[in-house]
């Protein structure tokens, strides 16, 4: 129920926060919904970079993926699309005294996004989407390896960002929180990305 809520609640203020903007958008919006421009004028790209580091007693990951996105403006500031990710981890366990293991993780995934620009260059960023993950379940030490086996799981980002650049280009940093990571899982549940946009 908690995690629920630490996801529900920030949707909700963006649902209120876009309510009260609505009306002063109105002369905007008559300029998205004029067709004779066609689709792809409302549309940007933006291609994210994963990063996370984790260490803590005989344990270590290092996780680098990217995540490419596909942004549809409805108004200036608010945006909806999908998004995708391929992640890879190099996760490293100390078996013994002078011994380390080691193994290397792939993720992917799929999901949608919302984005809403609070100001010029910052906005709110809600991400949900369905990875396929690889995860470490145990030591075998007769063969000295990792045993790993893949989850579908649900992860759901709330998080915040800053954007600058020019009309076209620009890039973007942003720190996000999943708020259904698992609690036993070596990556944690604070996402750095940050990437380039064009047309956001």
């Amino acid at each position: 129920m908690k995690k629920i809520l630490q996801f529900a609640l920030p949707v909700f203020m963006l649902l209120a926060v876009m309510q009260n903007t609505a009306s002063a958008q109105r002369s905007d919006n008559d300029r998205y919904f004029d067709e004779s421009q066609g689709f792809t004028h409302r549309l940007w790209y933006g291609g994210g970079v994963i990063l996370n580091f984790l260490s803590v007693s005989g344990e270590s990951a290092f996780t680098i993926g990217v995540s490419p996105l596909v942004g549809y403006k409805i108004t200036d500031n608010f945006s909806v699309g999908p998004r995708f990710s391929l992640i890879y981890t190099n996760y490293r366990l100390q078996t013994g005294f002078d011994r380390v293991t080691s193994t290397n993780l792939f993720d992917y995934g799929v999901g949608a996004f919302t984005r809403y620009k609070l100001f010029r260059s910052f906005f709110i960023h809600l991400e949900y989407g369905a990875d396929n993950e690889e995860l470490v379940n145990g030591y075998d030490s007769f063969n000295d390896e990792l045993i790993t086996s893949r989850v579908l799981r649900s992860n759901a980002y709330v998080g915040v960002g800053y954007n600058d650049g020019g009309d076209i280009w620009g890039y973007d940093i942003y720190l996000l929180y999943n708020t259904l990571a698992p609690e036993n899982n070596v990556r944690l549940p604070i996402e750095f990305r940050f990437g380039l946009t064009y047309n956001f």
